[in-house]
């Protein structure tokens, strides 16, 4: 699903200005209230439409590898600690 919503250019800039993006920085003030599975299936749609458009700039690419990592990292945090959980509860 694709939602256009409108964000001032102003806030766009800054968000820039601070090496960050705005899905990025959606992601993390849902952090704590988001499944892992929302996030990690966010992230791969992520990577799956920047990989349509490597084609036409090497950036993109760089961005697919990005939010690949970031669904590897939350699957594999995710696995870690529901371990952690099993040890803990004994």
């Amino acid at each position: 699903m694709n939602i256009a919503t409108h964000i001032p250019e102003k806030l766009v800039k800054e968000v820039k200005s601070r090496g960050l993006n705005v899905v990025d920085l959606t992601i993390s003030a849902l952090y704590g209230g988001l499944d892992l599975k929302i996030i990690t299936k966010s992230c791969i749609e992520l990577a799956k439409k920047y990989l349509g458009e490597a084609i036409q700039a090497p950036e993109k690419t760089y961005k697919v590898v990005e939010e690949c990592i970031k669904a590897l990292a939350e699957y594999y945090k995710s696995r870690s600690l529901k371990k952690y959980i099993k040890e803990v509860d004994g």
